[in-house]
């Protein structure tokens, strides 16, 4: 048989897990770099030698190290005196360095902390006692500053520009955000529009994190509302009610609490992931949110979707059965102007 070819050669398997090696190899020379502060440390150029021993590493692999990242876009190079020099591109600077205030370290560790849970798939899916169990009063506090760190670099401006030009935002006197979190898109709804009370609802243990940042940014018209918005009443004489990815904004449930807590007149702004596309990227997504249970939530087996969810056609069709009128329906990427998933954003009027 040693001379007896396969039926089939071998180069599609090769080609599928070297090109997955590879972007292996490259995810952890990626984190390598971030843990090292590697970036915080070329704000000007620097001959390899010199960032060696400024970070205590071996030369010869910080040579190749500077040449992948020059190679992807993340630093550049010059040569003086015969010596190849780097310094950080604009968007490592922007983004990359620790104390950059578009900073995404914080987002970008939970990549890292994610992917110690697909080191431990095959455990995961043989035995459910693996799976990584979050509490949501005390999960939803832990990543408040991660989601801050995120929003605040592009989607924040972005859709605060989109929603600013409704005569209703400008006229609003009175805004809820709902399951708001940091409070970012509060606060920047007041800076806006002067005459607006923006109030952020969430769990008593997320708006503490809020009033940090009401705080932080001296925010005069931001106030805070304790509760579960699931169980407990949200209010009413809202003009306006925003609700950013949170896990009711596809609950028809809650829909109808924002109907009752609108003026006549007033937008529900909705922004969420439908993810109804299905691809090897979507498919990894669904297995990643498979991987926790989260205590005090029924999760769907879809990511970013719980039991009673309702995809985007049956949602719309429900909003306008409460007596909504649908102004608008958008892919997120198209408001932000770069690719940012299946997200939507939904505006939608109290008539």
């Amino acid at each position: 048989m040693l001379l007896d070819l396969p039926d089939k050669s071998p180069e599609k398997i090769l080609e599928i897990f070297n090109e997955v090696y590879t972007k292996t190899k490259l995810f952890y020379l990626l984190k390598t770099a971030i843990e090292l502060n590697l970036f915080d440390h070329l704000e000007e150029f620097r001959s390899i030698e010199e960032l060696a021993e400024l970070l205590k590493i071996d030369v010869v692999m910080t040579e190749y190290m500077l040449k992948i990242l020059e190679e992807i876009g993340l630093i550049e190079c010059k040569t003086k005196n015969g010596k190849r020099q780097y310094k950080n591109t604009e968007i490592s600077n922007i983004f990359l360095k620790e104390g950059s205030f578009y900073s995404l370290r914080d987002p970008i560790y939970s990549c890292f902390e994610n992917i110690k849970n697909w080191e431990n798939l095959s455990d995961i899916l043989k035995n459910k006692k693996y799976r990584k169990k979050e509490d949501i009063n005390s999960f939803f506090p832990k990543v408040i500053k991660k989601l801050a760190d995120e929003c605040k670099c592009w989607e924040l401006q972005k859709i605060l520009e989109y929603i600013a030009k409704y005569e209703e935002f400008k006229n609003a006197k009175k805004l809820l955000d709902l399951g708001g979190g940091h409070g970012l898109y509060a606060i920047g709804f007041t800076l806006l529009n002067k005459n607006l009370k923006s109030y952020v609802f969430d769990l008593p243990d997320v708006v503490k994190e809020t009033q940090k940042f009401i705080k932080k940014y001296n925010a005069k018209n931001v106030f805070t509302i304790a509760g579960n918005f699931y169980t407990d009443d949200i209010g009413n004489g809202y003009d306006i009610v925003f609700c950013s990815y949170n896990p009711g904004g596809k609950n028809p449930k809650i829909a109808q609490k924002v109907y009752n807590a609108l003026n006549k007149g007033g937008l529900f702004i909705n922004k969420q992931f439908f993810p109804e596309k299905e691809g090897i990227e979507d498919f990894l997504d669904n297995i990643e949110w498979n991987m926790f249970d989260a205590e005090g939530l029924k999760k769907d087996k879809r990511r970013y979707t719980f039991k009673g969810d309702l995809n985007l056609e049956k949602y719309l069709d429900y909003l306008k059965k409460l007596g909504f009128k649908i102004i608008e329906v958008k892919d997120i990427n198209q408001v932000l102007g770069i690719k940012y998933g299946n997200a939507k954003i939904i505006i939608a009027k109290k008539i």
